[in-house]
């Protein structure tokens, strides 16, 4: 009988230990409501959106449109040095790529987002953010032949560009090169 019940605390261990796995996350388009954009560069392209960029998204928008946060999250990494004047602040080869500002959020997912060649980031490390909160103002700073937004989802490798991962938006799915995306309406 003590056997029995040993069993049957056992068993039931298991079933009351608390779920350690990450709560799974939406992403919405990373441009304020109702906004409407071309996607320059989808996934996988011959171009750049290969190796760690794989999974990436180039948004076109113009200087100084806000860019928002896909998800809630926390910002663990912000790039905010590059200003008119400097080199590759309007654009430049790939000798510029490590000189974009950037954001870059972790989700309750475990996962990061990051969202580059901004004019200006607008947040700080350690800030909370809501879906829809203004991260910074788009931008062509760093490796960039014209103003836009690169966006993608990644693995949390403890750095500021990690290797990408599939990203699919709510109110877009996955969309491809020439597509027009429409952020969700304003509630």
């Amino acid at each position: 009988m003590l056997i029995a019940r040993l069993l049957l605390v056992l068993a039931l261990v298991p079933a009351c230990a608390p779920d350690d796995s990450p709560e799974p996350v939406d992403y919405w388009l990373p441009l304020q409501c109702g906004t409407r954009a071309e996607v320059a560069q989808g996934n996988f392209s011959d171009f750049s959106h290969n190796g760690l960029a794989s999974y990436a998204f180039d948004i076109v928008i113009d200087l100084d449109t806000p860019v928002v946060a896909m998800a809630a999250g926390e910002v663990v990494y912000v790039r905010d040095e590059n200003r008119p004047g400097d080199p590759c602040h309007e654009g430049g080869d790939m000798s510029c790529f490590d000189l974009a500002n950037l954001v870059v959020l972790r989700h309750g997912d475990a996962t990061l987002t990051l969202y580059k060649h901004l004019n200006q980031a607008l947040v700080t490390p350690g800030a909370a953010v809501e879906r829809g909160d203004v991260l910074g103002l788009s931008g062509s700073t760093g490796w960039s032949t014209r103003p836009h937004l690169h966006v993608m989802r990644m693995e949390d490798c403890g750095a500021d560009y990690c290797q990408s991962i599939d990203l699919e938006f709510v109110e877009a799915g996955v969309p491809s090169m020439g597509d027009f995306v429409t952020a969700a309406p304003c509630p």
